[in-house]
């Protein structure tokens, strides 16, 4: 683990970052509220605060002179603050009525920024994102269901700047209740673009030998969370429960998270990993990988945790020893379908591993996995810093890997056995790299808190692992993985009336089904312009006020407020009681509602130029037919005329035949039973 040093605990080095690392699936960029209006104000105006100063260069040389050894490796530090919508930044009205907040804050000489609301109050419909200065890497957008205990953490972004942003509904900007309380400078690169390497012996996960062990790689996250001014990062799994109802459960080490606070401080970084297998012993192996550098790869987070079981030393002695070291957490955010995430299996019976598998976060790099050849034995984490641990019951020796090692960053991991089944999480060791930038590790040993041992027992509000993992009281010990499950989604989705300033949306609840959970929720979303697919539905705009789920098969409805002259797409997924959702269903491109009081030209004649022919997007108040005329430059009309019968509040394309006519600038005249408008069509052989 700690690269020859003893009794590490494994938090440590969030060098982890951004680009470097290829999620499962990308996710699109979101469009921020100031980029859809061209009348906002410049962001260089935007106001912005100036943090005091830190000394970096102070708080590095304090990390060399402990060696990482004794505390956690921390990436940042935490600066206090009190900054309030109603005190800084600036609202402006928006041409939709709606309100815009933003604020800018700066610190000087940091890596990386991110923002703890220690408020965090949002009212129906609003939505806040926090970005970078080059928008390279946008947060968000965050709205009130994503509060934990009334606060919310934000992933980091790269820079010294970050932006936060915020739009409100017309009428409710009374409702935000913000307080930004904390602000973590990273004062250590997080981008992945310094120097830090892990060792050369790991071994990618991308690689053929994990290739029976890809559920188990979806269910691993790296993590950062706040202790007391201090940054820090870990690694834990999503672990499946008795119910097996896709609980978001997630087990990591004590050690790194030992209260209710620092569980609600954490984020989580999902499906970290190269996309590449590198050859173990080779320089490239042990760096971030050249051309990955597009922070945009990691967007995959969660924000938020509930502290569920403890059983572990850390919060009562400081040190490790004397109990397993281990922590069970829920995830408080829904993780989409997207995500492909994994709930693994565990096993509390006891037994010792006769072979041993761990996947990890070395350094804070891409998930790396590694393996042991041999049985395992019982053991007690050392109370002093040596590689030689005491006889005991509460933890199990990895006496040398075989493939791979584990290292800082590696804390919390989960150990499985040969039937895939954690049987651990790691608390600390001397496992490493050895020297000479070979692929072989130190064959030094690594020592894993037992599920075990730590099973029935309890030191946080009472409550045992075996109540979290086995809500069901069946007295098992073993359970398989499973994909985390979702509520099944609506059928019959649409649009069934469109007025100049609403439209209403009608859909058939979920039918009964006994393998997926039950719908708890519905999550309604809509955006301008364009259909939503799983992609981008995270970045559209969220409808209140949506009803419940009702009996199954019953036909639900509800009507949106929209703006005029605007097209608009929507989608519609459930979610379950632990707010796992469902695949969305979604309008179709003819399926838009675009609301207007009198006849809209809403896409000119294109190409423009044509040759042959030229296609228009309209758009009108009522069932009428529309006629087309075509003029030359002198006003005389050319012969091209063309009637269309169109339905109210829909997007229709018509399409103009130029073919016959020869090149010249030409007018088509659009005329309905309430307007005339007129397009510019330039023909061109």
């Amino acid at each position: 683990m700690a690269d020859r040093t003893p009794l590490l605990p494994l938090f440590l080095l969030f060098g982890m970052t951004a680009g470097l690392l290829t999620p499962a699936v990308a996710q699109e960029r979101p469009t921020l509220p100031s980029e859809q209006h061209s009348g906002t104000r410049a962001a260089s105006s935007v106001p912005m605060a100036s943090l005091p100063s830190v000394d970096g260069a102070a708080l590095r040389t304090q990390d060399a002179s402990t060696g990482d050894r004794i505390t956690p490796y921390r990436y940042g530090t935490i600066v206090e603050t009190t900054y309030r919508p109603e005190q800084h930044g600036s609202w402006e009205q928006l041409p939709s009525g709606d309100w815009l907040w933003r604020f800018r804050i700066r610190s000087e000489q940091a890596v990386s920024l991110s923002l703890a609301f220690t408020r965090f109050g949002l009212p129906d419909g609003a939505e806040l994102f926090v970005y970078d200065p080059d928008h390279e890497l946008i947060r968000g957008p965050y709205t009130a269901a994503d509060a934990t205990n009334g606060e919310h953490r934000t992933p980091l972004v790269h820079g010294n700047v970050i932006t936060v942003e915020l739009l409100v509904p017309d009428g409710r900007r009374g409702g935000v209740n913000l307080t930004i309380g904390k602000v973590v400078h990273g004062y250590r690169s997080l981008s992945g673009r310094s120097p830090s390497k892990a060792g050369t012996c790991n071994l990618d996960v991308a690689c053929d030998e994990a290739n029976p062990w890809r559920d188990q790689v979806r269910s691993v996250g790296g993590y950062t969370l706040t202790r007391g001014q201090d940054r820090l990062f870990c690694t834990g799994a999503l672990i499946n429960n008795t119910a097996e109802n896709g609980r978001p459960l997630f087990l990591t080490a004590e050690h790194c998270v030992q209260n209710a606070t620092q569980a609600s401080s954490m984020v989580f970084y999902w499906n970290f990993e190269n996309a590449d297998c590198r050859q173990q012993g080779t320089f490239d192996n042990g760096t971030f990988p050249s051309d990955s550098l597009d922070v945009g790869n990691w967007d995959q987070t969660s924000s938020g945790a509930i502290l569920l079981a403890r059983y572990g030393s850390r919060h009562e002695t400081g040190t490790i020893a004397g109990k397993p070291d281990l922590t069970i957490v829920e995830v408080d955010d829904a993780i989409p379908p997207s995500y492909n995430l994994f709930l693994s299996g565990w096993n509390a019976e006891g037994n010792l591993t006769q072979e041993a598998t761990t996947i990890h976060h070395p350094q804070g790099h891409g998930k790396r996995i590694s393996f042991d050849q041999n049985p395992s034995s019982l053991i007690d984490y050392p109370s002093t810093n040596t590689c030689s641990a005491p006889s005991g019951t509460t933890h199990l020796e990895i006496d040398d890997w075989e493939t791979g090692t584990t290292e800082r960053g590696s804390s919390g991991s989960p150990l499985f056995n040969t039937n895939q089944q954690i049987v651990g999480v790691l608390s600390g060791g001397c496992a490493g790299c050895g020297g000479g930038g070979d692929a072989n590790d130190n064959n030094a040993p690594d020592w894993y808190g037992r599920l075990a041992a730590g099973y029935n027992k309890a030191d946080y509000q009472s409550r045992t692992f075996a109540e979290v993992l086995d809500p069901n009281n069946t007295s098992q010990e073993t359970l398989s993985g499973q994909d985390i499950t979702f509520p099944p989604p609506v059928s019959n989705f649409r649009v069934t009336k469109v007025t100049s300033n609403s439209a209403t949306l009608e859909w058939d609840a979920p039918e009964d089904d006994s393998n997926s959970p039950q719908p708890d929720a519905y999550d309604l979303r809509f955006q301008a312009d364009s259909t939503i697919d799983n992609t981008d539905f995270r970045n559209a705009r969220r409808v209140s006020d949506v009803p419940s789920p009702g009996a199954p098969g019953t036909t639900q409805s509800v009507t949106v407020s929209l703006n005029p002259d605007t097209s608009y797409y929507f989608a519609l997924r459930t979610l379950d009681a632990v707010k796992n959702a469902s695949p969305i269903a979604s309008t179709k491109q003819e399926e838009d509602a675009t609301p207007v009081k009198t006849l809209r030209v809403k896409q000119a004649p294109s190409p423009n130029p044509s040759s042959s022919a030229a296609n228009m997007k309209v758009s009108v108040e009522e069932s009428q037919t529309v006629r087309l005329t075509v003029y030359d430059i002198l006003g005389r009309r050319v012969g091209i005329s063309k009637s269309r019968e169109l339905t109210p509040f829909r997007l229709r394309k018509i399409t103009v035949d130029v073919s016959t006519l020869s090149s010249g600038v030409y007018f088509l005249r659009i005329k309905s039973s309430s307007t005339t408008r007129t397009e510019k069509i330039i023909v061109k052989r």
